[in-house]
């Protein structure tokens, strides 16, 4: 029985030593060099800001707090609050060990953005909102749970508070538990994963239950539900599987190139009502690599498809010169401009090949150093590059646990 009992204890040690560093094991820094960065950047977009000057040059924050004593993430290109980045907020803030800012983003999550009780959306949270918390997005987005019940989980265990992991078990038992989808008359609201296939809908209504999104496809986050969570371990475990088979097969077979959108075979997807081609790598699709490098890492459990898969991304990037950061999945037709998203995303996915051959670990340090230089962004459009950018820092300096 006292094996037991310490087996169980330390299943419950929260955040006992570190994942691997690149910026030091490839790049050299110092310990303190990398906590000095982390600082600085965590201050550059959580340092409370001036919801009245947050469109003016040279702005950094999109941390806001408001005089109730909550705060939010603001989109600041779309002047609105969206789940992605409450939740990633959250993340940010639980993997720094930033309590107050952690209470006051879920606080604010919980009383506009969770739908109320009894309706058919029970569960979910409504993925955008004004900055007075009047929500208008009419429906979820599937990425904000993942973060928000993986953060919660997390919470609990750094700080010994076992409410944060109960209300993480409601989010889940709500949202698998709309059995054949409920309806209004008008929406139709299903379970927030294909019970079939076992992969996350792209929205869970009658729209957007039938595809998906390759970087929703957080495997390492469900393997941590399969382990933690108060029920249905055993299908959070397939999730994390069915998961980490899909950032295989969504990904191109010689440029790695990532959908936005995806059907469940991994196929790209064209959904009609997106006002762009979500066939192709646009915003969505630049989290894959996060993704993959984070699954690699973390869990281990398909090390040689995701360096084959993360070889061919990076040096497909490459061959780009650090160009564009818009492709058709072949690679053909690409726009715009490689971004401080890319730069981080890409970054995490360079430990797929940090402890490879020499050509391999040549290419992960070329990645890691871009990281390292780039400097954070300001501006209108600060946020979501922001946003996947630090937490992309987060796990490349060794400071993401699960």
């Amino acid at each position: 029985m006292k094996q037991l009992f310490i087996i169980a204890m330390l299943a419950l040690v929260p955040f006992t030593g570190r994942a691997e560093n690149l910026f030091s094991t490839l790049l050299g820094k110092s310990p303190a060099e990398v906590e000095q960065k982390m600082n600085s950047i965590w201050n550059h977009f959580f340092t409370p800001a001036d919801l009245a000057l947050y469109e003016q040059d040279g702005q950094k924050s999109v941390y806001y707090e408001t005089p109730e004593g909550m705060a939010f993430i603001l989109d600041t290109g779309n002047d609105d609050v969206r789940t992605e980045g409450m939740s990633y907020g959250m993340m940010i803030s639980v993997q720094l060990n930033h309590r107050e800012e952690f209470d006051k983003l879920w606080a604010w999550a919980k009383k506009y953005m969770a739908y109320p009780k009894g309706s058919i959306w029970d569960g979910y949270f409504c993925w955008q909102c004004k900055t007075d918390g009047t929500p208008f997005g009419n429906s979820n987005a599937s990425d904000g749970e993942l973060y928000f019940v993986t953060s919660l989980f997390l919470a609990a265990e750094r700080w010994n508070e076992p409410r944060y992991a109960d209300e993480a078990n409601e989010i889940l038992r709500k949202v698998m538990s709309k059995g054949e989808g409920m309806t209004d008359g008008k929406t139709t609201v299903y379970n927030l994963y294909n019970t079939d296939n076992h992969l996350i809908t792209f929205v869970p209504d009658q729209g957007g239950y039938y595809f998906t999104d390759p970087s929703y496809m957080l495997p390492a986050f469900l393997q941590k539900w399969s382990k933690v969570a108060a029920t249905n371990r055993g299908f959070w475990k397939k999730a994390a599987k069915a998961a980490r088979k899909h950032l295989i097969a969504s990904a191109h077979p010689v440029t790695g190139v990532y959908p936005d959108y995806s059907e469940y075979s991994g196929k790209p997807y064209k959904w009609p009502h997106a006002g762009y081609d979500t066939s192709i790598y646009m915003w969505d699709a630049l989290r894959c690599a996060m993704n993959v490098g984070m699954d690699y890492y973390l869990c281990g459990k398909d090390k040689k498809r995701q360096q084959v898969v993360m070889r061919n991304w990076l040096q497909f990037v490459k061959n780009d010169n650090f160009a564009h950061g818009h492709f058709a999945w072949d690679g053909t037709n690409a726009f715009d401009d490689y971004n401080h998203g890319m730069i981080g995303a890409n970054a995490v996915g360079a430990f797929a090949l940090a402890h490879s051959n020499e050509a391999d670990r040549a290419l992960a340090r070329e990645f890691v150093q871009r990281l390292w230089d780039a400097e954070p962004p300001t501006g209108k459009y600060r946020y979501y590059q922001g946003m996947v950018y630090l937490l992309s820092l987060l796990h490349v300096s060794g400071n993401f646990q699960l």
